[in-house]
């Protein structure tokens, strides 16, 4: 299965809505703008201009670019970043690795990839989640999902195997995450540069003895 660009999931999911094309227009080029300019250097008139609408239109139906984030972020939490974790553990758990550590560097270089291809937009979310106490429970009921889904099915059969430490599945997920993390929130915050290679190989052999049974 093809992961899907965080953009494109928004796309789609506003197509799953009851909103006039005037609106879902203005959130999909609000979207665009944010990304690719930022929140405060966007204008309404540039939204307006990219959306194909008047300015009027933008201000009648979301009042101010807050409401327009606002807007946005609804969809990406609720239902955009957990459609991308859930392709991403279809995708994972999709194929048979020989051996952890090739399961390890999948997942690794996967998602180091996914930030660095959809860096501007979760610029954004992560942004709102530093600050917002609500966005941040949301991501952590996100994670308890996954582990009690396929990727924590595959990490227990690991464990199962004698190939990996017998802590909890969720503090195993934690430890792989926020290793990914360190590398990924550089990249997504400051627009880093990152040599994937790389960093899958570091990030591997950090965990691979960390992990170790």
């Amino acid at each position: 299965m093809a992961i899907k660009n965080l953009q494109d999931l928004f796309s789609e999911s506003l197509d799953e809505t009851q909103l006039t094309a005037k609106q879902k227009a203005v959130l999909r080029a609000s979207l665009k703008l944010f990304s690719d300019k930022g929140f405060d250097r966007t204008s309404t008139s540039d939204i307006a201009q990219l959306a194909g609408v008047s300015e009027g239109t933008v201000y009648k139906q979301f009042k101010t670019k807050d409401g327009i984030l606002a807007a946005i972020l609804g969809p990406f939490v609720q239902q955009v970043i957990p459609r991308a974790a859930s392709e991403f553990s279809e995708t994972i758990t999709a194929t048979t690795y020989p051996s952890f550590e090739e399961f390890l560097r999948t997942v690794i270089k996967n998602r180091i990839i996914f930030v660095i291809d959809n860096q501007r937009q979760l610029r954004i979310v992560l942004q709102e989640i530093i600050t917002d106490n609500n966005m941040r429970q949301t991501f952590t009921k996100l994670i308890q999902e996954l582990v009690s889904g396929p990727l924590g099915q595959a990490i227990s059969h690991y464990q199962q195997a004698g190939l990996i430490v017998q802590w909890p599945v969720l503090r195993v997920f934690r430890y792989v995450a926020a290793t990914i993390m360190s590398y990924a929130i550089p990249v997504a915050l400051a627009g880093s540069s990152i040599n994937t290679q790389k960093a899958t190989d570091e990030a591997a052999e950090f965990l691979l003895k960390g992990l170790k049974p």
